[in-house]
């Protein structure tokens, strides 16, 4: 039986140098944080041509995108203003106000995920920063 007023081990790691020099080799990898809304803003020019890919069953009516929802099925419950980057699919609820957050919601992707896709799709240097 173990002597209940014994110092206890530590069974995680504890502290010392090797875990300060295992944490900063940590954090020198991790992936530099993405200007989302820049991206976003680079992308807008573009959100016509996207959403005939993305969003194929819809057509352009105005300055608007219209589809049946986030899948590109004809119809008119879902709604891309091109101009500002607005969205919404009233069917459903889900809405957002830029290009990124339209991929996220397309593609099923985090906001930096459907920046880094569009940055790739765009040929944009992914701009860094917050």
């Amino acid at each position: 039986m173990e002597n209940p007023r014994a110092p206890r081990q530590r069974r995680h790691g504890g502290g010392g140098a090797a875990a300060t020099r295992n944490r900063r080799s940590y954090t020198t990898t991790q992936r530099p944080m993405v200007d989302i809304g820049a991206i976003a803003r680079a992308a807008l020019p573009h959100l016509a041509d996207l959403c005939r890919r993305w969003l194929s069953g819809g057509r352009l009516e105005g300055r608007e995108w219209t589809c049946g929802n986030l899948s590109g099925e004809p119809g008119r419950s879902c709604r891309v203003n091109v101009k500002t980057g607005q969205w919404a699919d009233f069917a459903t609820g889900e809405k957002g106000g830029d290009v990124v957050s339209l991929a996220a919601a397309i593609h099923r992707l985090s906001q930096r995920e459907a920046a880094d896709r569009i940055a790739r799709m765009l040929g944009l240097e992914a701009p860094h920063g917050g």
